[in-house]
């Protein structure tokens, strides 16, 4: 009798979901409609939604001053001096529910509960070469595999892969969390 396949759980790094969203890399995009075809759940943290209002807030901030004809290197530099109006958060509110309505397979968990989740955030941060929000995704997502919510950590940033899976065998947690990109998950599942 062949044995019944478990589906698979996949966390979302936040740089596979705007690909998604803008449709800025056609693979990620097939993988991700794949895996909601065959009935795969996908999970990240909140901190997702957040870095993607990041991500739409610079893109309108650079779009108007490109616009108004400024020099580039000005603009990259007074990023952090963004002058958005009501109506352009508003727009990013649309444009990330509309994200959700695409991919509503997608469920946002806040994964880092306790003091035990945010000291395994604090002791990842302090001894690996990863930025806060990818220590915050990491730890979600090994938290959310303990809990079973995911087994399968899918993101495109290489520094942050390479990372994750010395951190995952570190803890042994490889039996729970695979670190992949989606031409991996392309690859062993739809190939």
């Amino acid at each position: 009798m062949p044995r019944k396949r478990k589906n698979k759980s996949f966390y979302i790094d936040t740089n596979v979901a705007i690909d998604y969203a803008t449709n800025r890399d056609i693979q990620t995009v097939l993988v991700l409609e794949r895996i909601r075809e065959k009935g795969w759940k996908c999970v990240s943290s909140t901190l997702l939604a957040m870095e993607m209002a990041d991500y739409k807030q610079d893109y309108e901030f650079i779009a108007k001053e490109v616009n108004k004809k400024r020099d580039p290197e000005d603009i990259l530099r007074s990023r952090g001096n963004k002058n958005l109006k009501k109506s352009d958060f508003q727009e990013i509110e649309e444009w990330f529910e509309e994200f959700q309505k695409h991919f509503r397979d997608l469920t946002l968990y806040d994964f880092i509960q306790d003091t035990n989740g945010w000291a395994l955030a604090r002791e990842i941060s302090f001894n690996s070469n990863l930025a806060a929000p990818d220590v915050l995704h990491l730890t979600s997502a090994m938290l959310g595999s303990i809990a079973g919510y995911c087994d399968i950590f899918v993101t495109k940033d290489g520094l942050l892969r390479k990372e994750a899976e010395d951190i995952v065998a570190r803890y042994k947690l490889g039996s729970k969390l695979k670190v992949m990109t989606p031409a991996e998950v392309k690859k062993k599942f739809f190939s």
